[in-house]
């Protein structure tokens, strides 16, 4: 057993020696932080990813919506879905590398890298010429994005007991009660002068908001981890450990899944632009490459790598398929009526910039609303399975809202689109919270990190899916409709390429009206096919374990363990007698 070193104030450290028999050295340094932080160091911890929080917010409250506008400018309005798909399956491969440099080095350490990719992200979407450089900018961003989305994750995971988990990731979500509102302002002012300046303001706001908080980190990780003492000193990391982590994070492995969602995902949104549609060469080389690099990926996992990503202790940890299988289905169900809606209300509802700009941000205010209050609910009943079960039910009423307001004839009715959104925010919620810490509860300390990445990962891979069908149904629709209800094909066109063009036409003219019934058509058929991947949804939620969040970091480490030889039937029958326990 290695030697335990104590600080000044007579707490027990981990040493190097600890981390060379298996414990990582990420991971004993935050270890090391929470053992021996007292409040004062805690509340600047606390006040540190809280700033980050802000940033992120404001960022995810208003980029998001320049999006229509700058694709718009390209004449690319249709390539939102090619860069929804493109954002999501890159932002989520980057999770396991992410999650392994904090593993290897440091949380700070993590953070600052995070920080150089998001600066570089919004720098060259500000100053993007075409429509190719601005994906790539976003691409950057949601790297970023996700980088302190994950980090924050895994800091609140290191520092809380189970029962407060979901209550703390909750409050981390509050700046956005703030930022959806001034967000309405600060659109409308950007869009009015240039959709360039949104993005740019950010290169500067986003260093000036984190560097004092990854500094601040940084010192509170020194001050414990390296006060002249033996303990977990800077990383020393050349080839040979790079090497190692690339290995054990399955890095080949995450090229090939990565590569094969992205050539099998985009050719949904691209073929509309290419000679003979699906007929084209290169959708069906893009289609063909992808299914080989899949099946190749699914050997090379099975039965080569040495790191699979999901090993054989994963794939029989009941609860985290339940959490992959909960979110994929959320994921895929969401991104299909959710990637078009703001253009949906854009055109259907008579709204200025700003209360668009609010009702978009309608179920981000819900799901930070109402998260802190379903984290209470679980702080107070120590169980979340019920509430899951729950809110994936308040999402099917909330969805068939939305179907019936593409059945009304004079246009979708406002009271049933902000209806239906609050009810799906409060719904989306707790599924979101209870896949989290149920997800955290399953593994030890040391898995943590990778876990909550690999589950990101494959919930993206989820938006993918959800992302190119709705591009499909998109393209092939939207065009069609919109030429049977306008009349003319090249304005019908002009209107399918720039949103702006159709917001713009005077409220209750002939063709504002037309464009409506075509926005209602292609809408019905993107909410149906949510509301039924939302029943699959439900189904799993009854298929959930349902830990018990005491004190403990995590659920199988102490006495408490899955019980893997339980039948799937089984928890259904659990739930229904017993939804509390």
């Amino acid at each position: 057993m290695s030697e335990e070193l104590k600080n000044s104030s007579g707490s027990e450290l981990v040493d190097d020696h600890g981390v060379e028999e298996g414990l990582p050295r990420g991971v004993a340094r935050i270890e090391n932080v929470k053992r021996t932080m007292g409040w004062k160091y805690l509340t600047i911890f606390v006040l540190s990813i809280y700033l980050c929080s802000w940033t992120y917010s404001l960022d995810s409250s208003t980029t998001y919506n320049y999006q229509p506008y700058a694709t718009s400018q390209f004449n690319r309005h249709s390539m939102l879905s090619t860069l929804s798909i493109a954002t999501s399956v890159i932002g989520a491969v980057c999770k396991p590398f992410i999650a392994k440099l904090s593993d290897l080095t440091s949380r700070a350490i993590a953070y600052m890298v995070i920080l150089l990719l998001y600066v570089i992200g919004f720098i060259v979407a500000a100053c993007s010429p075409t429509i190719s450089a601005f994906v790539i900018g976003s691409v950057f961003i949601a790297i970023g994005q996700s980088g302190i989305d994950l980090m924050n994750s895994i800091l609140v995971a290191d520092m809380t007991p189970l029962k407060w988990r979901s209550t703390v990731l909750g409050l981390l979500s509050t700046p956005y009660l703030c930022t959806t509102w001034v967000s309405g302002y600060i659109v409308q002012n950007i869009v009015t002068a240039n959709w360039r300046w949104g993005y740019g303001m950010f290169a500067i706001i986003t260093p000036a908001a984190l560097l004092p908080a990854i500094a601040l980190i940084f010192w509170v990780d020194y001050r414990i981890n390296g006060d002249g003492k033996k303990l977990i000193a800077a990383p020393k990391i050349g080839l040979s450990q790079i090497k190692t982590a690339l290995i054990e994070i399955d890095a080949f492995g995450l090229l090939l899944i990565g590569f094969a969602f992205s050539l099998m995902l985009l050719p949904c949104s691209l073929y509309s632009y290419a000679n003979g549609g699906w007929n084209n060469p290169s959708m069906i080389a893009m289609e063909v490459v992808g299914g080989v690099l899949l099946i190749t990926y699914i050997v090379y996992d099975i039965w080569f790598a040495p790191y699979p990503l999901l090993p054989k202790r994963v794939l029989i940890n009941r609860t985290f398929i339940c959490c992959v299988f909960i979110d994929f289905l959320y994921q895929m169900g969401g991104y299909m009526w959710l990637l078009y809606f703001s253009s949906y209300t854009m055109i259907a509802l008579n709204l200025s910039y700003r209360d668009w700009t609010y009702l978009s941000n309608t179920e981000t205010m819900g799901l930070c609303a109402f998260g802190v209050i379903w984290g209470l609910f679980f702080r107070w009943t120590h169980r979340y399975k019920v509430f899951q079960v729950t809110g994936t039910i308040m999402r099917l009423i909330a969805l068939g809202l939305m179907v019936k307001s593409t059945q009304m004839e004079n246009g979708p009715s406002l009271g049933i689109i902000v209806a239906g959104y609050v009810i799906v925010s409060i719904g989306d919620s707790v599924i979101v919270m209870g896949t989290q810490v149920a997800a955290q509860a399953c593994v030890p300390h040391k898995d943590m990190a990778s876990t909550i990445s690999v589950l990101s990962l494959y919930s993206s891979i989820g938006a993918g899916v959800g992302q190119a069908v709705t591009a499909a149904i998109w393209s092939t629709h939207l065009p069609a409709k919109l030429v049977e209800y306008v009349g003319d094909a090249t304005t019908a066109y002009t209107y399918f390429e720039d949103i702006t063009n159709i917001y713009n036409l005077p409220w209750g003219s002939s063709d504002r009206v037309a464009c409506i019934h075509a926005y209602q058509d292609v809408n019905y058929l993107l909410f149906c096919g949510a509301l039924g991947i939302s029943g699959a949804c439900f189904v799993a939620t009854l298929l959930q374990t349902n830990f018990y969040l005491g004190d403990t970091q995590n659920a199988v480490e102490g006495e408490q363990k899955e019980d893997y030889t339980k039948k799937w039937y089984n928890y259904v029958i659990d739930f229904v007698k017993h939804p509390f326990h």
